[in-house]
């Protein structure tokens, strides 16, 4: 029997972040989804949440005034160290619910499918850094990028360089450590298969960076092993009509809304916008002042994401993005027990068979990355392969085409570990 996905919560010890900050506490929310026989393990590890409790949606910002106060009793049955675990990552303002009702990559997790949770455990922890239940900018006490009584700073004609009002900067490598501590309060080891797609590919591939022996199977989707400054550049544009929104810090709401709409257009390629080329409203007499479909549709996006995410948590994400890079050592001062310290970094650190998923027509995270890293894992003797998705649609094509998404997770699931 396979009961029906429960979200839940735990703590874990504080921890400095990369750029030198530190979290006064560490919780996060997550998802699961498994036999019938694991709820209890579950529960035994964390708190789990009433199964109609409304900050499961994730319709809008979860908010703390305090740390949860959560205290497992530590047991870990027979039966939870044998069932096979599959962790995925989400991407920039995902949740942690990647299936169930609701859920974002639904599709191709549930029963019969690749990621069956009849089968196998199923997680996913919200990002750190986010807004929907692990600690991040919207939760009292998160630190800032510096004092917030100080002006911005800026750089000749009014050129952007440091607001110490922002969040305190996160990074790829402080969500993949947060996940680590997750797994280790839950007291699991090895993963049979990690995946994620975009931000949540770049949390991945950390992952398997900072604990190689961890992980059996490592499914980067739609993502690369480092930012390029194109990515950077959306990003900074993306950033700046927060920033520069009359109402920043405390409610930017129309540069959330602006930034959101910039970003869309990134995860989109021409042809799967073709729709949105005539006007609104086509059987109308032509007026100059009209709105185009396009406009329209992406000012509901925008106010779709500005009802549903914080915009310290949006600036958090972006700023993550820009620093990742699996070649970069972590700069954690302090290495905790959960990952194993040491270089050399990058795809060298890698030891997981791979399977990278990459799209034709993605215009954001571009497919050749995906090839370029399998063919280096090759070169290394690591088993690595990969699958091009063909697709209209562009970077969201990992959320759209579920077909071909499939198929690529079996088989990634197919792939024998260097350890069996």
């Amino acid at each position: 029997m396979t009961p029906s996905p429960r979200c839940f919560e735990l703590t874990t010890p504080p921890f400095r972040l990369e750029g030198g900050a530190v979290l006064p506490h560490h919780h996060l929310r997550g998802f699961w989804w498994g036999p019938d026989d694991d709820l209890s393990w579950l529960a035994s590890r964390s708190r789990l949440l009433p199964a109609d409790d409304p900050s499961m949606h994730g319709e809008a910002p979860v908010v703390r005034d305090a740390p949860l106060d959560v205290a497992p009793d530590g047991r870990t049955p027979r039966s939870a160290l044998d069932l096979p675990t599959v962790l995925v990552v989400h991407a920039l303002t995902a949740d942690a619910r990647v299936g169930g009702e609701g859920g974002w990559w639904g599709p191709v997790v549930g029963r019969g499918e690749p990621l069956d949770p009849s089968r196998m455990r199923i997680l996913c922890f919200n990002n750190l850094g986010s807004c929907y239940g692990t600690f991040g900018p919207a939760d009292a006490g998160f630190p800032t990028a510096g004092d917030e009584t100080a002006p911005p700073t800026y750089e000749g004609k009014g050129a952007f360089v440091y607001d110490p009002r922002m969040p305190a900067t996160v990074t790829t490598w402080d969500q993949a450590r947060s996940i680590l501590l997750g797994l280790d309060a839950l007291g699991i080891g090895r993963v049979d298969m990690v995946t994620g797609g975009s931000v949540g590919g770049m949390v991945t591939l950390c992952l398997a960076s900072l604990a190689p022996e961890r992980f059996a199977r490592v499914v980067p989707v739609a993502t690369a092993p480092r930012s390029t400054s194109w990515i950077r550049g959306w990003n900074h544009i993306a950033r700046m009509a927060i920033l520069g929104d009359p109402g920043y810090p405390d409610d930017p709401w129309r540069g959330l809304e602006i930034a959101r709409q910039i970003a869309h257009v990134t995860y989109r390629a021409e042809p799967g916008l073709a729709d949105q080329d005539l006007p609104h409203d086509a059987s109308a007499p032509w007026h100059g002042q009209s709105p185009l479909r396009i406009q329209t549709y992406l000012e509901h996006q925008g106010r779709k994401l500005r009802a549903r995410f914080s915009a310290a948590a949006y600036l958090a994400q972006l700023s993550a993005m820009d620093h990742h890079d699996i070649s970069r050592s972590p700069g954690e001062p302090e290495p905790c027990e959960c990952w194993a310290a040491g270089g050399p970094w990058g795809e060298a650190r890698l030891r997981s068979a791979t399977y990278a998923v990459g799209i034709d027509s993605d215009q954001l995270f571009l497919a050749t990355h995906g090839q370029r890293l399998v063919a280096r894992l090759r070169s290394q003797g690591v088993p690595a392969d990969g699958r091009l998705i063909r697709s209209p649609h562009g970077h969201d094509a990992f959320l759209l085409e579920w077909a071909q998404l499939r198929a690529a997770m079996r088989a990634a699931w197919a792939m024998t570990p260097v350890d069996e």
